[in-house]
């Protein structure tokens, strides 16, 4: 006898897609070692920030530290996209991530010794930064080899989750370390989890993994560049949807930057506190992926749209927030918005552009992903350091609100989108 629910034809029990895209083989190793990377990345993030304005006591100098290293490794990208359209995206991770062990063990060995300095961080975050921009638009691509269109934003919420659940996590833990043992220990966990990713990638299948066509011009790399650049101009709302990802990069993203100064000089936390600010926006940013996860497709549009409208003044009252209490609810809908916005259009991007220029359009968004937070958090960085942190990030958040609405009238099929 079948004691099995019944479920009415076309309709799916509540959150039944939530790990729909784990049945593939590759993108459940994929998924578990992404587990250990990012958490481990999340416990650098913290460190690091803590360990620069220990150092220097400077809202500018937290802002330069991220600028120096994404000016110089952004561009990187680009031939990351390049090469992950030219040779086996699998291959090449394996690579990048094996490298990507050193720069914060070097750190962590640094701290230890008693000897770092800004400088030791600057050049290990851009060598790291570099590689880095070269490993992203491979793994980007490769996502849509492993589970296909169907499970594609499934799979793109999950990756989210597992960000944002190491975003929780992460400071929260981060914070302890340091307060018990210095910044060190953060940096050495986040080298030691790149080889998860490697060892993940070595029990892969190579399946679909093959070289792409390398593009239609003629002139090598360049014109193979240049095919990759035309084909994304051409296209509106493939444009449009970087614009939206690059102003959000630009007037959103370097809040973080200055989490350390509203921490230590507004709300007057410690580090505990501190990693509690990057858990409380994990936590929004984490019911977002989960939301996306399960969703169905449809004008996916509207939620970008809407999101990133009603942000900007979720983030100008975090910044006049004066107790720790408001804070950190506030910091849970900034993660809710900002995980909708680039969650939902980076899948976007990966459904509308077809695998030949997968890796080449993913090394735009790339490069906007690292670049534009540090572009945009200097200016953020020195307004703060002159005037005041809730100034710098009222009037940045001002900014992206009124070019979200320009953008909107000058690219009309974004609305259509929506």
């Amino acid at each position: 006898m079948d004691l099995s629910p019944t479920v009415a034809p076309g309709k799916r029990p509540p959150f039944s897609r939530t790990f729909q895209a784990l049945r593939h083989h590759d993108f459940r190793l994929y998924w578990l070692a992404l587990i250990v990377s990012l958490t481990g990345v999340a416990f650098q993030t913290v460190a690091q920030g803590w360990l620069v304005y220990r150092l220097t006591n400077s809202a500018l100098m937290l802002a330069v530290v991220g600028f120096i290293p994404a000016v110089l490794s952004a561009p990187a990208s680009v031939v990351g996209g390049i090469l992950a359209d030219r040779f086996q995206r699998r291959k090449l991770i394996t690579i990048t991530q094996a490298l990507m062990v050193l720069p914060p063990t070097a750190l962590a060995l640094l701290i230890w010794s008693g000897k770092v300095q800004v400088w030791h961080v600057i050049v290990a975050s851009t060598v790291l930064g570099i590689v880095a921009a070269i490993d992203l638009p491979a793994r980007a691509a490769l996502i849509p080899q492993m589970v296909g269109e169907d499970d594609l934003l499934n799979a793109q919420g999950l990756s989210s989750m597992v960000y944002q659940v190491s975003r929780i996590v992460g400071p929260a833990l981060a914070g302890l370390v340091i307060a018990a043992s210095g910044e060190a220990l953060c940096f050495l966990l986040n080298g030691l989890s790149y080889g998860a990713m490697v060892v993940a990638l070595l029990f892969m299948h190579p399946g679909p993994d093959i070289p792409r066509p390398a593009g239609r011009r003629k002139g090598g790399l360049r014109g193979v560049l240049l095919d990759g650049l035309s084909y994304t101009l051409k296209d509106p709302i493939l444009l449009g949807l970087l614009i939206v990802l690059g102003v959000q990069g630009m007037f959103l993203s370097p809040y973080n930057t200055l989490l350390p100064v509203f921490a230590k000089d507004i709300l007057q936390v410690d580090a505990r506190g501190f990693g509690g600010l990057g858990t409380a926006a994990g936590i929004g940013a984490l019911i977002s992926a989960f939301s996306i996860a399960n969703m169905q497709k449809g004008r996916r549009g509207l939620w970008v749209l809407g999101a990133a409208l009603a942000i900007a003044p979720v983030m100008v009252a975090f910044a006049w927030s004066p107790w720790y209490v408001l804070s950190w609810p506030l910091l849970l809908l900034v993660g809710m918005g900002m995980v909708l916005i680039t969650t939902i259009t980076g899948t976007i991007v990966l459904i509308i552009v077809p695998d030949e220029f997968r890796g080449r359009v993913n090394s735009l968004v790339v490069l906007i992903y690292l670049g534009a937070p540090f572009i945009g958090g200097l200016p953020v960085g020195y307004v703060a350091q002159h005037w005041s942190a809730p100034v710098a990030l009222s009037l940045s958040a001002a900014v992206f609100f009124v070019s979200i609405v320009v953008l909107l009238f000058a690219i009309p099929q974004l609305r259509r989108l929506a």
